[in-house]
């Protein structure tokens, strides 16, 4: 096992003893990830004054699980890719890069008026989750990850979010469970994780871009929902590389 790997299973295994849980066992994963080098392309340039052996890139990527947002649950039916990076800088102190968040879109239970009236096609709305650019520097791992989530219909334009770049759903998952497994003879760490912290704002530039349904969004997803009342299961497998492989990203 490399340094890097020996780092990472060492942090995920203290963020498992952290959260003090028991370990779960895994649903069956909704999507089959197959590692390759496509993994490190959102890995983001080492800030200025990085120091770059102490620096990795972390890429998630979220194969099953489900997130409650308000009053609808979405299963996560489609990949989720979560690309961070952390290290150290010049002066001692830890920071964190952001990379990217890209998600499939996934279709909503319940459409855009929910059961029992629904009318598939005619009120079906998909979500499509996005990055805003915000991470923290955790003590092992970077947190407090900003996303915002894209509601799709064509009565909703193109513009309506739960969550924006100033105002995002702030996600900062537990780890419940750790497994260093291989697939396709790479190693990778089997992950779950929660969240049941986070708040989610009201939805916003719903209706032609304006904001003309934003209340009928609102009312749909039971939003702003505070602390408390949204939660998030996620299995991930987990990948680190060390800058040092990554010498493209560090000039």
């Amino acid at each position: 096992m490399s340094v890097l790997a020996r780092r990472l299973a060492i942090g995920v295994a203290a963020a498992a003893l952290l959260a003090g849980s028991a370990a779960p066992a895994h649903a069956a994963a909704a999507y089959d990830y197959h590692p390759s080098d496509a993994d490190w392309a959102d890995c983001p340039r080492l800030p200025a004054g990085a120091t770059p052996d102490t620096w990795s890139c972390i890429f998630i990527i979220t194969v099953g699980g489900s997130i409650k947002l308000g009053s609808i649950t979405q299963d996560i039916s489609e990949p989720l890719r979560i690309t961070v990076a952390q290290g150290k800088l010049a002066d001692g102190s830890t920071a964190a890069a952001f990379g990217s968040v890209a998600g499939g879109r996934m279709k909503v239970p319940g459409g855009l008026i929910g059961k029992p009236f629904e009318v598939p096609k005619l009120t079906d709305v998909y979500v499509e989750t996005q990055g805003t650019g915000k991470v923290e520097a955790g003590p092992i791992f970077p947190t407090n990850v900003g996303i915002k989530i894209r509601m799709i219909h064509s009565l909703l334009g193109k513009k309506c979010y739960i969550g924006s770049d100033a105002a995002p759903i702030v996600l900062n998952p537990e780890v419940t469970s750790l497994d260093l497994t291989s697939i396709d003879g790479t190693p990778v760490f089997k992950v779950a994780a929660k969240d049941t912290t986070f708040a989610v704002p009201k939805a916003s530039g719903c209706g032609l871009n304006w904001g003309l349904v934003n209340t009928a969004v609102n009312l749909r997803a039971g939003l702003p929902s505070p602390s408390g009342k949204n939660a998030a299961d996620f299995q991930w497998f987990v990948r680190g590389k060390s800058y040092l492989e990554l010498p493209q990203l560090t000039s």
